[in-house]
């Protein structure tokens, strides 16, 4: 199992982000470097990216505040 993780995107590890956009649901099977989400934190938005190939369980919902390290979703 990989997690997934919020980047660190600031200086500021306590600033909160927000997940903006999921382009995956529950379940879903991706490939390696598959797009997952688009997150953004401060006027700052990052795309992120399937670390490996497998079935993503989703751990926050779209529009959610998340912390910088926080896990965004697994890979089985």
């Amino acid at each position: 199992m990989n997690e997934v993780l919020f980047p660190m995107m600031t200086g500021d590890a306590s600033e909160p982000g927000v997940l903006a956009t999921w382009y995956v649901a529950d379940g879903d099977a991706v490939a390696e470097k598959h797009l997952l989400a688009e997150v953004a934190i401060d006027k700052v938005d990052a795309e992120i990216y399937a670390p490996v190939a497998g079935t993503v369980r989703l751990r926050v919902q779209e529009g959610d505040e998340v912390a910088q390290g926080a896990v965004i979703a697994v890979i089985e």
